[in-house]
């Protein structure tokens, strides 16, 4: 079975050998292909992360404050890898993965406000509260999309559907699968059998028909290695941390430090 710790580690390595293709090799293409498993790993790192915090509403605002902090950090980092030597003229063409997963995280906390987990709570349900949501879920998508953060409004959708996953597969919140590895596999492959169509239109600038063929074709090794991310995912076991607090400093920063260095080295190659 697959640990938080493990996830974890497959989530840094995948999108680290995916920016060093794209920054410092110009083959093997597998390297980007292989990095297609580091995003719904994250977005599902964060789903979990979520169930664990948002019992209590301290350790959930302390949660979202440290998106919103990381995003900050985070941003200049990406515009410096991503736009250098332009990156006032580019800022906001662009924007780090970290606002889409901070916006997923606030989608998810939405939910559970107006679907609380609870049963009891979840009595009190009102046909407005579905409209509510899904206005809710379309601003969301909406200001990813306009604020250019990664894909669109694509990936936020991702980390709150790993949410509602989340809520069917396990026991009312409880660290255990009800589901076994097999049908959580399945229920993950339908998963991305409806995100990466939506993925392959956005990346076509929802252009006709026949470009969105065309693209889902070329990319078709992605299709192959987000398969190979819903078995890696299907075996998790739910138990969320390597409980040492180096660690989980090494992984909450090391997105914008990675990007940093990233930046730095090539800073250095160019002279």
């Amino acid at each position: 079975m697959m640990t938080g710790f493990i996830l974890r580690i497959i989530a840094m390595t995948t999108m680290l050998l995916d920016h060093i293709w794209w920054n410092f090799i110009d083959n093997p293409i597998l390297l980007t292909w292989i990095g297609r498993i580091a995003f719904p790993c994250y977005a599902f790192l964060l789903a979990e992360a979520f169930f664990f915090v948002f019992k209590e509403k301290r350790r959930l605002l302390k949660y979202i404050s440290t998106l919103i902090l990381l995003s900050v950090i985070s941003e200049p980092c990406y515009d410096l890898l991503e736009f250098w030597p332009k990156v006032l003229s580019s800022f906001m063409e662009a924007q780090s993965v970290m606002i889409t997963l901070l916006l997923g995280f606030l989608g998810m906390s939405l939910t559970e406000l107006l679907f609380p987990t609870n049963e009891k709570k979840s009595e009190k349900i009102q046909r407005k509260h579905i409209i509510v949501l899904a206005c809710a879920y379309l601003l969301i998508w909406f200001t990813n999309y306009k604020m250019g953060a990664n894909f669109n409004f694509v990936w936020p959708l991702l980390a709150i559907a790993y949410y509602w996953y989340l809520r069917y597969a396990r026991n009312e919140w409880k660290t255990e699968n009800k589901w076994n590895w097999i049908q959580r596999f399945w229920v993950l492959l339908g998963i991305f059998a409806i995100y990466l169509p939506i993925y392959f239109w956005v990346r076509t600038d929802f252009w006709d028909i026949y470009t969105w063929r065309d693209k889902v074709i070329e990319y078709l090794p992605w299709v192959a290695w987000h398969i190979v991310a819903a078995l890696i995912l299907s075996l998790s076991n739910c138990k969320l941390w390597y409980h040492k607090k180096w660690f989980k400093i090494f992984y909450t920063l090391f997105y914008p430090v990675h990007a940093l260095i990233i930046w730095i080295l090539i800073i250095l190659m160019s002279n």
